[in-house]
Protein backbone atom coordinates (compact mmCIF):
# COMPACT_ATOMS: atom_id res chain seq x y z
CA UNK A 1 0.00 0.00 0.00
CA UNK A 2 1.70 3.32 -1.35
CA UNK A 3 1.88 5.46 2.06
CA UNK A 4 0.08 8.87 2.80
CA UNK A 5 2.02 12.09 1.74
CA UNK A 6 4.23 13.22 4.50
CA UNK A 7 2.95 16.30 6.40
CA UNK A 8 5.03 19.31 6.61
CA UNK A 9 5.48 18.71 10.36
CA UNK A 10 6.96 15.04 9.23
CA UNK A 11 9.46 16.24 7.01
CA UNK A 12 12.98 17.20 8.27
CA UNK A 13 13.71 20.20 9.30
CA UNK A 14 15.50 22.65 6.54
CA UNK A 15 18.91 22.69 9.36
CA UNK A 16 18.29 18.75 9.24
CA UNK A 17 16.74 18.55 12.57
CA UNK A 18 14.36 15.28 12.74
CA UNK A 19 10.65 15.19 13.73
CA UNK A 20 10.78 16.01 17.67
CA UNK A 21 12.98 18.96 17.56
CA UNK A 22 11.57 21.11 20.18
CA UNK A 23 10.60 24.74 18.67
CA UNK A 24 10.95 28.20 19.60
CA UNK A 25 9.99 31.47 18.73
CA UNK A 26 11.81 35.08 19.42
CA UNK A 27 10.23 38.19 18.26
CA UNK A 28 11.21 42.17 19.03
CA UNK A 29 7.57 43.88 18.83
CA UNK A 30 9.09 47.35 17.85
CA UNK A 31 7.12 50.87 17.30
CA UNK A 32 8.33 50.66 13.68
CA UNK A 33 8.32 46.88 12.43
CA UNK A 34 8.26 43.83 14.28
CA UNK A 35 10.54 41.14 13.75
CA UNK A 36 9.62 36.99 13.99
CA UNK A 37 12.44 34.51 14.29
CA UNK A 38 12.02 30.85 14.73
CA UNK A 39 14.83 28.25 15.65
CA UNK A 40 15.80 25.54 17.54
CA UNK A 41 16.98 24.76 21.40
CA UNK A 42 20.84 24.63 19.63
CA UNK A 43 19.96 28.35 18.02
CA UNK A 44 19.45 27.27 14.78
CA UNK A 45 17.16 29.54 12.88
CA UNK A 46 14.90 28.14 10.57
CA UNK A 47 12.91 30.95 9.39
CA UNK A 48 12.78 34.87 9.64
CA UNK A 49 10.33 37.45 8.88
CA UNK A 50 9.42 41.25 9.44
CA UNK A 51 5.85 42.74 9.57
CA UNK A 52 4.52 45.81 10.60
CA UNK A 53 4.93 47.92 13.99
CA UNK A 54 3.56 46.02 17.23
CA UNK A 55 4.67 47.91 20.42
CA UNK A 56 2.29 47.10 23.04
CA UNK A 57 -0.18 49.64 24.21
CA UNK A 58 -2.75 49.90 27.19
CA UNK A 59 -5.84 48.40 25.76
CA UNK A 60 -3.88 46.96 22.72
CA UNK A 61 -2.69 43.42 23.21
CA UNK A 62 -5.09 41.90 20.14
CA UNK A 63 -3.91 44.45 17.72
CA UNK A 64 -0.13 43.29 19.12
CA UNK A 65 -0.97 39.90 18.40
CA UNK A 66 -2.70 40.37 15.34
CA UNK A 67 0.45 41.57 14.13
CA UNK A 68 2.59 39.23 15.71
CA UNK A 69 0.46 36.18 14.92
CA UNK A 70 0.68 36.84 11.32
CA UNK A 71 4.85 37.66 11.03
CA UNK A 72 4.89 34.41 13.22
CA UNK A 73 3.35 32.49 10.41
CA UNK A 74 5.26 33.46 7.88
CA UNK A 75 8.48 32.57 9.70
CA UNK A 76 7.20 29.30 10.32
CA UNK A 77 6.01 28.66 6.86
CA UNK A 78 9.70 29.93 5.63
CA UNK A 79 11.16 27.40 8.49
CA UNK A 80 8.58 24.40 7.46
CA UNK A 81 6.70 24.34 11.20
CA UNK A 82 3.60 24.18 12.47
CA UNK A 83 2.38 27.26 14.88
CA UNK A 84 1.73 27.12 17.76
CA UNK A 85 5.66 26.75 18.99
CA UNK A 86 6.80 25.18 22.21
CA UNK A 87 7.81 28.16 23.67
CA UNK A 88 8.50 31.75 22.47
CA UNK A 89 9.84 34.95 24.45
CA UNK A 90 8.39 38.51 22.70
CA UNK A 91 10.46 41.96 23.29
CA UNK A 92 7.73 44.18 22.92
CA UNK A 93 8.22 48.23 23.20
CA UNK A 94 5.46 49.55 25.63
CA UNK A 95 6.07 46.52 27.34
CA UNK A 96 7.62 47.67 30.66
CA UNK A 97 4.63 47.11 32.96
CA UNK A 98 3.27 43.82 34.01
CA UNK A 99 -0.27 44.35 33.29
CA UNK A 100 0.81 44.80 29.77
CA UNK A 101 2.88 41.66 29.68
CA UNK A 102 -0.03 39.60 31.24
CA UNK A 103 -2.26 40.96 28.60
CA UNK A 104 -0.13 40.22 25.10
CA UNK A 105 0.94 37.05 26.57
CA UNK A 106 -2.69 36.11 27.03
CA UNK A 107 -3.67 37.44 23.69
CA UNK A 108 -0.43 35.43 22.30
CA UNK A 109 -1.77 32.19 23.76
CA UNK A 110 -4.86 32.87 22.40
CA UNK A 111 -3.75 33.31 18.96
CA UNK A 112 -1.57 29.95 18.83
CA UNK A 113 1.53 31.71 18.34
CA UNK A 114 3.19 29.41 21.57
CA UNK A 115 2.07 26.79 23.88
CA UNK A 116 3.76 29.05 26.12
CA UNK A 117 4.77 32.71 25.93
CA UNK A 118 6.63 35.54 28.22
CA UNK A 119 6.49 39.15 27.25
CA UNK A 120 9.30 41.69 27.98
CA UNK A 121 10.56 44.99 27.38
CA UNK A 122 12.67 44.87 24.54
CA UNK A 123 15.25 46.60 26.48
CA UNK A 124 15.35 44.13 29.17
CA UNK A 125 15.64 41.39 26.19
CA UNK A 126 18.50 43.32 24.56
CA UNK A 127 20.19 44.21 27.83
CA UNK A 128 20.64 40.40 28.38
CA UNK A 129 22.21 39.68 24.91
CA UNK A 130 24.69 42.46 25.03
CA UNK A 131 26.14 41.21 27.83
CA UNK A 132 27.35 37.83 28.97
CA UNK A 133 27.37 38.23 32.28
CA UNK A 134 24.02 40.26 32.33
CA UNK A 135 26.22 43.66 33.93
CA UNK A 136 25.93 46.64 32.40
CA UNK A 137 23.78 49.38 30.58
CA UNK A 138 22.38 49.27 26.94
CA UNK A 139 20.70 52.33 25.69
CA UNK A 140 17.81 51.96 22.49
CA UNK A 141 16.93 54.57 19.99
CA UNK A 142 14.39 53.43 17.58
CA UNK A 143 11.03 55.41 17.22
CA UNK A 144 11.55 55.55 21.01
CA UNK A 145 14.55 56.09 23.11
CA UNK A 146 15.20 53.93 26.72
CA UNK A 147 18.12 52.76 28.89
CA UNK A 148 18.64 49.23 30.99
CA UNK A 149 20.73 48.55 33.53
CA UNK A 150 21.43 45.22 35.53
CA UNK A 151 23.76 45.82 38.32
CA UNK A 152 26.68 43.89 39.97
CA UNK A 153 24.02 42.57 42.11
CA UNK A 154 21.79 41.08 39.13
CA UNK A 155 19.04 43.88 39.73
CA UNK A 156 17.51 45.99 36.84
CA UNK A 157 17.15 49.42 36.36
CA UNK A 158 15.73 51.35 33.86
CA UNK A 159 15.70 55.48 32.65
CA UNK A 160 13.53 57.23 29.78
CA UNK A 161 11.06 55.32 27.66
CA UNK A 162 7.89 57.00 28.85
CA UNK A 163 6.79 56.98 25.12
CA UNK A 164 6.18 59.93 22.84
CA UNK A 165 4.06 62.15 24.83
CA UNK A 166 6.25 61.87 28.04
CA UNK A 167 9.89 61.52 26.98
CA UNK A 168 11.48 59.10 24.45
CA UNK A 169 13.93 61.69 23.67
CA UNK A 170 16.49 61.13 21.81
CA UNK A 171 14.56 58.79 19.55
CA UNK A 172 12.85 58.62 16.49
CA UNK A 173 9.99 60.47 17.18
CA UNK A 174 11.96 63.37 18.88
CA UNK A 175 14.01 63.64 16.23
CA UNK A 176 11.15 63.46 13.97
CA UNK A 177 8.96 66.10 15.70
CA UNK A 178 12.50 67.84 15.87
CA UNK A 179 12.76 68.13 11.69
CA UNK A 180 9.65 69.27 11.44
CA UNK A 181 9.88 72.42 13.66
CA UNK A 182 12.39 73.13 11.72
CA UNK A 183 11.07 72.97 8.69
CA UNK A 184 8.01 75.60 10.34
CA UNK A 185 10.23 77.69 11.29
CA UNK A 186 12.13 78.01 8.22
CA UNK A 187 8.97 78.25 6.16
CA UNK A 188 8.16 81.49 8.09
CA UNK A 189 11.52 82.69 8.48
CA UNK A 190 11.50 82.03 12.36
CA UNK A 191 15.17 80.16 11.71
CA UNK A 192 17.76 78.83 9.74
CA UNK A 193 17.50 77.87 5.85
CA UNK A 194 17.67 74.25 5.86
CA UNK A 195 17.28 71.88 3.09
CA UNK A 196 14.81 69.84 6.07
CA UNK A 197 11.59 70.90 4.52
CA UNK A 198 12.53 69.96 0.88
CA UNK A 199 13.40 66.59 2.22
CA UNK A 200 10.34 65.60 4.16
CA UNK A 201 8.13 66.62 1.05
CA UNK A 202 10.02 64.74 -1.16
CA UNK A 203 9.94 61.67 1.40
CA UNK A 204 6.37 61.63 1.88
CA UNK A 205 5.62 62.43 -1.92
CA UNK A 206 4.25 66.07 -1.14
CA UNK A 207 4.21 69.35 -3.11
CA UNK A 208 4.35 72.04 -0.41
CA UNK A 209 4.34 72.97 3.31
CA UNK A 210 0.57 73.15 3.07
CA UNK A 211 0.01 69.50 2.43
CA UNK A 212 2.88 68.66 5.08
CA UNK A 213 0.87 70.66 7.66
CA UNK A 214 -2.25 68.66 6.45
CA UNK A 215 0.16 65.14 6.51
CA UNK A 216 0.64 65.83 10.15
CA UNK A 217 -2.75 66.72 11.81
CA UNK A 218 -3.25 62.49 10.84
CA UNK A 219 -0.05 61.09 11.25
CA UNK A 220 0.81 58.44 14.16
CA UNK A 221 3.62 58.79 16.06
CA UNK A 222 5.59 55.72 13.94
CA UNK A 223 5.23 58.18 10.85
CA UNK A 224 6.59 60.73 12.53
CA UNK A 225 9.74 58.44 13.74
CA UNK A 226 9.98 57.83 10.30
CA UNK A 227 11.30 61.00 9.56
CA UNK A 228 14.15 60.84 11.74
CA UNK A 229 16.91 59.63 8.91
CA UNK A 230 16.27 62.55 7.45
CA UNK A 231 17.69 64.60 9.91
CA UNK A 232 20.75 61.98 10.32
CA UNK A 233 21.04 62.59 6.07
CA UNK A 234 21.25 66.54 6.48
CA UNK A 235 23.65 65.77 9.59
CA UNK A 236 25.75 64.13 7.67
CA UNK A 237 25.75 66.51 5.24
CA UNK A 238 26.61 69.19 7.72
CA UNK A 239 23.64 71.54 7.67
CA UNK A 240 23.59 73.19 10.74
CA UNK A 241 20.83 72.38 12.36
CA UNK A 242 20.84 69.19 11.86
CA UNK A 243 23.82 69.12 14.19
CA UNK A 244 22.38 70.69 16.61
CA UNK A 245 19.66 68.72 16.36
CA UNK A 246 21.84 65.37 16.92
CA UNK A 247 24.00 66.73 19.70
CA UNK A 248 20.53 67.40 21.52
CA UNK A 249 19.61 63.93 20.72
CA UNK A 250 22.71 62.41 22.01
CA UNK A 251 22.65 64.83 25.00
CA UNK A 252 19.52 63.29 26.00
CA UNK A 253 20.56 59.66 25.53
CA UNK A 254 23.80 60.21 27.67
CA UNK A 255 21.98 61.61 30.03
CA UNK A 256 20.49 57.79 30.42
CA UNK A 257 23.34 55.79 31.04
CA UNK A 258 24.75 58.52 33.64
CA UNK A 259 21.35 58.58 35.58
CA UNK A 260 21.84 54.61 36.00
CA UNK A 261 25.69 54.62 36.75
CA UNK A 262 24.57 54.96 40.34
CA UNK A 263 23.56 51.82 40.80
CA UNK A 264 27.19 50.80 40.39
CA UNK A 265 29.28 51.32 43.65
CA UNK A 266 32.67 51.92 43.44
CA UNK A 267 34.60 54.10 40.39
CA UNK A 268 35.14 51.05 38.21
CA UNK A 269 34.14 50.92 34.74
CA UNK A 270 30.60 50.23 33.16
CA UNK A 271 30.05 48.48 30.26
CA UNK A 272 28.01 50.27 27.80
CA UNK A 273 26.02 49.11 24.33
CA UNK A 274 23.69 49.86 22.42
CA UNK A 275 20.52 49.21 20.56
CA UNK A 276 18.30 50.65 17.73
CA UNK A 277 17.75 51.68 14.29
CA UNK A 278 19.42 55.18 15.32
CA UNK A 279 22.47 53.46 16.67
CA UNK A 280 23.42 51.70 13.97
CA UNK A 281 27.62 52.08 14.12
CA UNK A 282 28.96 54.91 12.14
CA UNK A 283 25.70 56.93 11.95
CA UNK A 284 25.88 60.69 12.54
CA UNK A 285 23.55 60.06 16.35
CA UNK A 286 26.19 56.91 16.81
CA UNK A 287 28.74 59.51 16.70
CA UNK A 288 27.83 61.62 18.62
CA UNK A 289 26.79 59.57 21.42
CA UNK A 290 29.90 57.90 21.98
CA UNK A 291 31.83 61.48 21.56
CA UNK A 292 29.38 62.99 24.61
CA UNK A 293 29.33 59.79 26.74
CA UNK A 294 33.16 59.76 26.48
CA UNK A 295 33.17 63.80 27.60
CA UNK A 296 30.14 63.51 30.00
CA UNK A 297 31.12 60.08 32.26
CA UNK A 298 34.59 59.38 33.59
CA UNK A 299 33.17 55.44 34.00
CA UNK A 300 31.46 54.34 30.83
CA UNK A 301 33.16 52.12 28.74
CA UNK A 302 31.12 51.47 25.06
CA UNK A 303 31.74 48.28 23.63
CA UNK A 304 30.58 47.34 20.43
CA UNK A 305 28.88 44.07 21.29
CA UNK A 306 26.10 43.64 18.31
CA UNK A 307 22.20 43.11 19.63
CA UNK A 308 19.90 41.26 17.59
CA UNK A 309 16.56 41.37 19.86
CA UNK A 310 14.44 38.62 18.17
CA UNK A 311 17.64 36.32 18.28
CA UNK A 312 18.21 37.59 21.86
CA UNK A 313 14.60 36.80 22.57
CA UNK A 314 14.98 33.00 21.24
CA UNK A 315 18.06 32.65 23.28
CA UNK A 316 15.60 33.53 26.58
CA UNK A 317 13.19 31.35 25.22
CA UNK A 318 15.35 28.42 25.22
CA UNK A 319 16.97 28.98 28.48
CA UNK A 320 13.23 29.31 29.97
CA UNK A 321 12.19 26.15 28.58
Amino acid sequence: MTPPPARPSDRLRPSGSPLGTTIFLGADAGGSHSTVVIGTAELTILGRADGPPAAMKPGGAPASAAVLSETGRRAAAQADVDLPVERAVIAAAGAGRLQEQAELEGALVHAGLARRVRVMADGEVALSMAFADGTGIIVSAGTGSIAYARDPAGQLHRAGGYGWQLGDEGGGYWLGRRALDVAARAQDGRGEGSTLLARLLGALGLQTFDDLVRWTATATPAQVAALAPHVLNAARDGEAVALRAVQDAARELVALVVALERHYPGTTAVSVATAGGLLVPHSPLADAFRDRLAAESKRARLVSTKVDTPVGALQLAVRMA
